[in-house]
Parts: structure tokens; sequence; C-alpha cells
């Protein structure tokens, strides 16, 4: 081959071998897999949430642990008040509602009442009174009526600034029993006495018994003293069962008690206890009374216990 012909050849076969190379495309060795395609429709995004004015309750004073943080009651009790208060010494509790002071005065707790020597929680509650203001200096507020008809002092008593008759209902050993015109306190001493109630505390543990009052007359035809028979309480057994009432009392909210006698009631009977005088029978009691009533006519409460003292009905009004 010339040289001549060398010169034109060679660039030829490079050119040719160039666009070759061009056309080779290299596979990667790994190729990348194709993602799979969800086919779940995805919800759409939640509305927010529109403001309102709740208010965010305050937190838990620094101080206190949380865990021991309380929402304050909706009825707080209430506070001693300042100033006017008679300052004494106790010298002697003498039972759940009264006390005696060192300087001699007989002390008749207001708008309440314990149960008496003798009967159920007679012991209890006259050991909470003692707890409360034996040995204490306390002090006593009055209301309108300052003495009774036995001549006691009467006064709301107070110590540290707890009231020592609305703590007596509250551990459940007193009902409230308020009589006018000293009734300050006479609607939370009633709102104490039905939560003690409903909680069961004290002498308002309940009795599983069938009876229950079902009706209660208290105003009597005429004049109440004159016609005590006119009074009268009506108790059902609403069990299928005979029940027998011998030691079973029956009270108001003051100190009348009736204590059954050896009385039996069929399962689904009726019977009524009379306030006045008359001949027992099987449908009809009478307390005894003569010349005076049992029953007040505005309000009052009875209170049917078993034999042990355990509540078995209340009918209030």
């Amino acid at each position: 081959m010339s040289t001549k012909l060398s010169y034109v050849l060679i660039p030829l076969v490079c050119l040719l071998v160039g666009l070759a190379c061009a056309e080779i495309e290299t596979s990667p060795a790994n190729p990348p897999t194709d993602l799979p395609v969800s086919t779940v429709t995805l919800p759409p995004p939640p509305s927010p949430t529109p403001v309102t004015d709740a208010i965010t309750p305050p937190p838990p004073n620094p101080t206190q642990p949380a865990d021991d943080f309380e929402t304050p009651p909706s009825d707080p009790a209430p506070s001693q008040p300042d100033g006017n208060l008679d300052t004494a010494t106790v010298a002697r509790v003498v039972d759940g509602d009264t006390i005696e002071l060192t300087d001699g005065r007989r002390i008749r707790y207001i708008g309440v009442n314990t149960p008496e020597r003798g009967q159920p929680y007679y012991t209890e509650a006259s050991e909470v009174n003692r707890q409360l203001v034996d040995g204490r200096t306390v002090q006593l507020e009055f209301d309108q009526d300052t003495f009774d008809q036995y001549g006691r002092t009467l006064a709301y008593i107070w110590v540290d600034g707890v009231m020592a008759n609305l703590e007596i209902i509250v551990r459940g050993y007193a009902n409230a029993f308020t009589v006018p015109p000293n009734v300050k306190y006479d609607e939370t001493f009633r709102q104490a006495e039905r939560e003690a109630r409903e909680a069961g505390r004290g002498l308002w543990a309940g009795s599983a018994v069938p009876l229950k009052i079902i009706n209660l007359h208290a105003d009597a035809p005429g004049s109440d003293r004159d016609n005590p028979n006119g009074e009268w309480v009506e108790i059902a057994n609403q069990g299928s069962e005979p029940v027998n009432l011998a030691g079973y009392t029956l009270k108001d909210e003051a100190n009348h008690i009736y204590t059954f006698g050896n009385f039996s009631v069929s399962g689904g009977s009726t019977f009524r206890l009379y306030s006045g005088q008359g001949q027992n029978t099987a449908a009809e009691l009478y307390w005894g009374f003569i010349g005076e009533s049992v029953w007040n006519n505005d309000s009052d409460a009875a209170f049917l216990r078993d034999k042990d003292g355990a509540l078995v009905d209340v009918y209030s009004y």
C-alpha cells in the first residue's frame, strides 16, 4: 500500500470505530426495583378542632404535690364568724350534743340531735364529741334564742375553725334537728345529714329488712294535742315473709321514741301506728300519748330502726 493511500484509510477507520462505540449502552450491575403503587385511599386530613370558651382549671399549688390536688367542694362548710363569740373552756362532755363549761354553764348544741343513753350509737356519738371538744378552748356562737326550756344555753360550738355541731352530723352520729327561730345553719345541717345517710356513715348504716314507711299523717284534724290519734304512720312489709318487730324503734327528729313489742307483720301487709291511745290489733298500734302530739306539722322525719339500731327506713317531709 502506498503511503498516500495509508494517509486516507487510517483516519477513515478511526472514524468508523468511534461511531460504533457510541451506539453501545452499558446497563448497571444492580438495576433499581420499581416501587409498588399503593391502592389504599388515604383519609382526608382532620378538620382543626374549634377553640371553645372553656376555662382551663388553674394548676395545682406549686408547693402541693400534684397527686394531692383536690377540687374544692361545691358547698364548703361555713367559716367561723369574726368577733361577737364567747370564749370558754370545756370541762366535761355530757353526751353527743351536750357539754359543760368550766364556768358552770351547760351547753346544748343547736340544730343537732344525737342518741340518748341506752340507745344504739349513744357511746359512739359521745366519743366523737369528746374527741372534738373535751378540755379544749372553744368559741360559742348564739342564735335568736339563747336558752331552752331546761335552762341550758343554746349555741354553735367552734373549735379551731370547725363547728362541732356540723362535724358530728358529717361523721354520721346525729340527725339535723332545728327549732325555730334558731335556724341559721338549718340547710347546711340537713344537707350534711343527707350526705351522711347516703354514704351509710355511723348511725345511718342500713338494714336489709324489707319494711318501708309509706305514709305519715302529721296534721291531725282540729288540735293535734287534743286529737293525737289524728296522727299516724303507715308501715308496709314489702317482702314475702313475716317480720317480727320486737325491739325495733320509730323516732322523730326530736326525742319521741316508740319501741315495738312482740309484733309481727305479714309479707305484703301494712299497719298504722297512731300517736294516741287505743287497743292494739294486727293492723293498728297505739303510741299512748294523751294531750300531746309527736309529729311537727311543718317538717319532721321518721326513722325506723331494727333491734340492733341499724336504719331500716327514713320518711321525711
